[in-house]
């Protein structure tokens, strides 16, 4: 094709040119390490570039004629559009631009996951060269990362000097983001990210995690015109399995669940935080709640009547997600109902047991001055939100006294969490319909058969029972309709005698 391309040299308006551009279909050549070479030429000037996939290259390609067909000058020294020269931007410079992009729209968990997964993938895409030199310790480099690197806000106040000489040193050592065109260097950082700290592999979920962001991270230097294709997508590593399952020896049955709520109820203190949090933590399992939504929980949200079933209008969750995360330096992140719209609610049916337990608890307790349901009891905490610290600490001490040397050693119920599991359990067995156990647990119906796998697994006969059921019950009779139930529309064929 012959493209007009636009350029501008020396202030000089710009000036029509005409470039001769031809592009060949991508072939493969075999027993290549990059069969499929994506061909093109430039006025005179014949270019290629090989990848190991058809999809990488055919991307690259679409790329290539977009540029040509909206009238870019190519460069007859590299073959691709002069937008495209590459950058001497390094990937430590990137990760602080991609983080900030992040920072407007997400909340604070998700800033916060962002973060911890940059910190490993930026120490992987170092210069090996580079990285030999004065290197700081691992601690105070993994530090300088996650607590002021991809923190946006703290880019404009004053910080350590150690740290500061740590994030120096990183801005120099990172590799160019040019150089994770070569596959070579993807693997050598994939296998970097599969190690824990002390050279362990990692779970597979962690490496999906690690993966993930970087993938979104080199997606976003594909959009600022850095590279031509993201390179993390072209590379396979080993396929691990994943699964969301939730482990069935760590949810606690209903006698379990008991005894753990008294455990906590027990505890005794001067600052009264073990009878307080006995009904936070029955809410997790009598209803359900993830424990950032029981912190956001107001006395207003709870219909509890004398007698008989109550309800809880959820509308919000509270996570605990500290300081540096938050727009406005709190601690604690209001927002939404997770994966909810801003002003849905979610209504969570109550039983009668944990109405009574709510109605004693107000009763005893009240609430703090903007309507919570729980707050820390302690002398000078000023109805300050509980932690997660001070809930799980209360956790391990009622675990130690309600349950048996073997549930521990088992890892029964080692998270609060594991009381929302417990509901999950509870509600499954008791042969409340799947649709109806998502909605209360605030689920997609998807999330909730791979989480809860192993308790679908196990209704395996009970399901038998009910297709024997269905199937002895509606036999034919002698007039051929149905011995019981609704006709199926089938008629059964007989044999010639």
């Amino acid at each position: 094709m012959v493209v007009p391309a636009r350029s501008t040299r020396n202030g000089v308006p710009p000036v029509i040119k005409a470039q001769d551009i031809q592009f060949w279909q991508i072939r493969k050549r075999a027993n290549r390490r990059k069969p499929w070479e994506m061909r093109w030429r430039v006025n005179s000037s014949q270019f290629s570039r090989s990848y190991l996939t058809k999809a990488l290259a055919e991307t690259y390609r679409s790329n290539l004629v977009a540029a040509a067909r909206a009238g870019e000058v190519f460069s007859l020294a590299t073959g691709e559009p002069a937008s495209w020269e590459r950058s001497t931007e390094t990937f430590y410079s990137l990760a602080r631009s991609y983080a900030a992009m992040r920072w407007a729209d997400c909340p604070a968990n998700s800033r916060k996951c962002t973060a911890d997964q940059l910190v490993p993938v930026t120490l992987a895409l170092l210069d090996p060269r580079k990285a030999k030199r004065n290197c700081p310790a691992d601690a105070l480099l993994r530090r300088a990362l996650r607590s002021y690197a991809f923190i946006p806000p703290t880019w404009e106040q004053p910080i350590p000097d150690d740290v500061a000489s740590a994030l120096a040193w990183l801005a120099d050592a990172s590799r160019p983001v040019a150089d994770l065109t070569d596959s070579e260097v993807i693997r050598d950082a994939l296998s970097a990210l599969a190690l824990t700290l002390t050279g362990k592999r990692a779970a597979a979920k962690t490496l999906a995690r690690r993966r993930g962001v970087w993938h979104t991270c080199m997606q976003y230097a594909v959009e600022r015109k850095l590279l031509a294709v993201n390179p993390v997508t072209g590379v396979k590593g080993a396929r691990a399995r994943i699964t969301d399952a939730v482990d069935p020896r760590a949810v606690p049955n209903l006698d379990q669940a008991r005894r753990l709520l008294a455990g906590v109820a027990g505890l005794a203190n001067g600052k009264r935080r073990g009878p307080h949090m006995a009904a936070f933590f029955a809410v997790l399992y009598y209803a359900g709640l993830r424990p950032a939504e029981a912190r956001h929980l107001r006395a207003d949200d709870l219909h509890l009547p004398a007698s008989g079933w109550g309800t809880a209008t959820l509308s919000g969750s509270t996570p605990d997600v500290g300081d540096k995360w938050t727009d406005d330096g709190d601690q604690y992140d209001r927002r939404a109902l997770k994966h909810r719209p801003a002003g849905a609610v979610r209504i969570v049916p109550l039983p009668p047991v944990l109405v009574a337990l709510l109605r004693t608890h107000l009763d005893r307790f009240g609430t703090a001055p903007d309507g919570r349901v729980f707050f820390d009891t302690a002398a000078g905490a000023d109805f300050a939100p509980i932690t997660n610290t001070m809930y799980g600490q209360l956790w391990q001490r009622a675990r130690a006294v309600a349950l048996t040397d073997s549930e521990r050693t088992a890892g029964l119920a080692k998270r609060p969490y594991d009381l929302r599991h417990g509901c999950a359990s509870l509600l499954l067995n008791s042969g409340v319909p799947a649709t109806e156990v998502a909605r209360r647990l605030g689920h997609s119906l998807t999330v909730l058969l791979s989480t809860y796998a192993h308790w679908f697994t196990g209704m395996e006969d009970e399901a038998n029972r009910l297709i024997d059921a269905a199937l002895s019950g509606s036999e034919p009779s002698g007039d051929g309709s149905g011995a019981g139930g609704l006709s199926t529309g089938q008629t059964l064929g007989t044999a010639d005698a």
